[in-house]
């Protein structure tokens, strides 16, 4: 099955054509976790379908993990297309798709005049050296090739704007929003008052704290041991990254954390390549619990199971906070929710950046856009503030009923809690999932990545796609599969989970020796005997599913073909039994 884009993706696609005679640099505005990298590689593959094959659509980033990343994802939605990397070393220019460094554009690689320019993060745009890059592609020609820059941060922190690059703001979708949505995990803010800090007094430099000055105070030992202090109190257990100010706070850092018994590395820009690599793995492997880094994973790093940050290195620039924050906010089946620990001064210092502070920025704004009025009807949330360790969604249910005219919050929020409409259950890394009386689909780790699995008869097992793909895509392809039987026995909030638990269901529990009370409904029963079950269907899966041999069988078009077809009679299985019982 291919991916399907989400509502919001897809409208940003058609918001791209549809500005296209009219607008040709356009920009468009997605936070970190709502799949960038999908938007633009399914723009790309428009572009090249509909309106020009004959000259190489470019893509143009400032590091190799952005590089790496849309290669992969474009893929996704634009299967089989040829791409060619043009960085240091590497000139492939025989490709449909250009992935280019800025670095070596900058240094005066020459490439094909291309049809269509992508610019990944593009608040790096307005560099002296990347201006230069676009006026020599002809993007400021009238007849140069279109340009669509993508970035969650749509300005630099030096206060530079991008309206000279970029004449229109073809689209735009906030935290706030996507949290509301339920495209992002919801998010609870702690602020942690480092004592005798006094953040106001530090010099600004290039409209944020001098590093010098903040390295300075953040080394000394009261705020080392307040970072530490605040993860072990407020994060245990959590899979956490750290951000701070210098190699030397980083270093400073993770030794205590190491002193305090907690599983920690450094990584920073200055270590060979291979020794970050090495700690990365450990990380995503859960050999580490917490990573401290600097300057480093705050751009084109992608762990959707990290489930809290820390802001060890405050500031005051938005654009780097939202980029630190938004390590913490992709949805990934383990973490309920994600934490933000703001390391603030005894001090306040009102150009501090919070993550209360930029929920408040973002509502309003949301009001101002949507022509929503301010008045007794509709305070502004400085009224309202976010409470230590209160969630978004708890921050705007509370605002919702204190305004007695909540329909658009309370629609949001709804959509937020409907979104994640299944029960799956984790074992290990891999997640299970029972449908009908005794099927079941999996999502079955395979180094890094998932394959969507389903269950066939005598535990044989099938995927459903044709190759391992990162969590979240495996989960929305198997989830596009159970969307079809639209059964009540997986839905998060169906009605029979109120119901009192059956005589049955009190039997199989005495039977499999699973205590429980009287108080348990319908719905507490199936939890408990699916986590039970699903710990036994997940042992088989793993003994039986050799991820080895379907992916050399896949890897052959006979092999893809045999997939597809097998995956549309499942299709066609489950629409034609749909309309049987709706009948």
């Amino acid at each position: 099955m291919d991916i399907q884009l989400r509502p919001y993706q897809q409208e940003a696609v058609e918001a791209f054509f549809a500005s296209l005679p009219d607008h040709r640099r356009q920009l468009i505005v997605l936070p970190t976790g709502a799949g960038k990298t999908i938007v633009f590689g399914a723009t790309a593959r428009r572009f090249w379908e509909t309106i020009a094959s004959d000259k190489p659509i470019l893509v143009i980033a400032h590091r190799t993990e952005l590089l790496d990343q849309a290669e992969q994802k474009i893929q996704y939605v634009w299967p089989g297309v040829l791409t060619g990397r043009i960085q240091a070393g590497r000139n492939e220019q025989l490709a449909q798709v250009l992935l280019a460094s800025t670095q070596t554009l900058v240094a005066g690689r020459n490439v094909p005049r291309p049809g269509l320019i992508i610019y990944d993060e593009c608040h790096h745009s307005r560099a002296e050296g990347a201006l230069g890059v676009l006026q020599r592609l002809g993007v400021f020609d009238p007849d140069g090739p279109p340009l669509l820059g993508v970035t969650a941060t749509p300005s630099r922190s030096d206060r530079t704007e991008l309206g000279d690059v970029f004449e229109h703001l073809t689209y735009e979708r906030t935290i706030l929003q996507m949290i509301m949505d339920g495209y992002l995990a919801d998010v609870r803010g702690i602020r942690v008052e480092v004592p005798g800090l006094n953040l106001g007094a530090i010099r600004t430099t290039g409209g944020d704290y001098n590093a010098k000055d903040l390295s300075y105070v953040m080394n000394i030992e009261e705020a080392l041991d307040a970072v530490v202090d605040a993860v072990l109190t407020y994060a245990p257990g959590r899979k956490a990254l750290v951000f701070a100010v210098d190699v030397k706070h980083a270093r400073a850092l993770a030794e205590r954390f190491q002193t305090r018994g907690i599983a920690c590395a450094a990584i920073d820009g200055s270590m060979k390549a291979e020794d970050r690599a090495a700690i990365l793995h450990a990380f995503a492997q859960n050999q580490l619990r917490l990573l401290v880094n600097c300057q480093i994973l705050t751009e084109g790093y992608d762990q959707p199971d990290v489930d809290a940050v820390v802001i060890a290195r405050p500031t005051r620039s938005q654009a780097l906070y939202v980029q630190m924050v938004g390590r913490a906010l992709r949805l990934h089946p383990s973490k309920n929710d994600a934490l933000v620990l703001d390391l603030t001064g005894a001090t306040e210092d009102k150009s501090l950046q919070t993550f209360a502070r930029l929920m408040r920025t973002q509502r309003n704004e949301r009001f101002k856009t949507t022509g929503v009025p301010s008045g007794k009807d509709e305070p502004e949330s400085e009224d309202v503030p976010m409470e230590q360790g209160e969630t978004v969604v708890e921050w705007l249910t509370r605002i919702a009923k204190k305004q007695e005219k909540a329909a658009q919050v309370a629609q949001a929020i709804n959509l937020f809690a409907n979104r994640t409409r299944y029960r799956w259950q984790q074992v290990q890394d891999n997640f299970a999932i029972c449908f009908e009386d005794s099927r079941w689909a999996y999502l079955y780790r395979d180094g890094d990545e998932y394959w969507p699995v389903l269950e066939l008869n005598n535990e044989k097992f099938m995927p459903l796609h044709d190759r391992a793909v990162p969590l979240e895509y495996a989960q929305g392809i198997a989830e596009g599969f159970l969307q079809l039987l639209e059964s009540p026995l997986i839905q998060r909030e169906a009605d029979w989970r109120n119901a009192p638990m059956s005589a049955r269901q009190k039997y199989v529990l005495d039977k499999y020796r699973i205590q429980y009370d009287d108080t348990w409904t319908r719905g507490d029963a199936s939890d408990a005997l699916s986590r039970a079950f699903a710990r036994k269907r997940v042992r088989t899966l793993c003994k039986n599913f050799n991820a080895a041999a379907w992916r050399q069988a896949l890897e052959t078009e006979r092999g893809k073909v045999w997939l597809s077809q097998r995956i549309e009679r499942f299709r066609s299985y489950a629409q034609a039994r749909h309309v049987v019982e709706e009948a």
